[in-house]
């Protein structure tokens, strides 16, 4: 369990990429080793894909701890029978859906990505500037959907 932080005290989250096979019951196993090795998990984003071997699950989660912890845990999490691969991430993308009214008014600042598919709008980037480029819009929007860390730079996505 992650030891709490001081007001003003900087959050260092860093993510890891999972890979698993064998379904469900992978995913269970898989959250029951985060839940008994108590690894500080802020954030947990599950996505599941077809594979030539049956459902693969990508589970991305962000740690909420040093550098050198977050390594041990990828490392401990390796060694697990489902895992097909384990990646740190150096760098995160956060995703949001939204609705807006009108075009989209002012600037998008640089590291905010954005296209638009079938009326809804799409944003990635890097999770302070997605926040405060959302901020920045105030009632030109009007529904908005976090996603979280789905996506990982330089690999077209996960």
């Amino acid at each position: 369990m992650a030891a709490p932080r001081s007001q003003g005290e900087a959050q260092t989250l860093n993510a890891v990429e999972v890979r698993l096979s064998g379904g469900m019951l992978a995913l269970v196993r898989f959250l029951m080793t985060l839940q008994n090795k108590r690894m500080p998990v802020a954030r947990f984003t599950v996505g599941r894909e077809e594979g030539s071997q049956g459902e693969i699950f990508r589970v991305t989660i962000l740690l909420d701890c040093p550098p050198e912890s977050s390594r041990r845990y990828a490392t401990l999490l390796s060694a697990l029978e489902d895992v097909e691969e384990i990646e740190e991430d150096g760098e995160t993308l956060e995703v949001a859906l939204l609705k807006v009214s009108g075009a989209i008014l002012g600037e998008v600042p640089a590291g905010i990505g954005l296209h638009e598919e079938g009326g809804t709008v799409v944003a990635t980037g890097p999770t302070g500037k997605l926040d405060a480029w959302l901020a920045s819009m105030g009632n030109d929007v009007k529904d908005a959907v976090r996603l979280g860390p789905v996506a990982r730079p330089g690999t077209g996505g996960a």
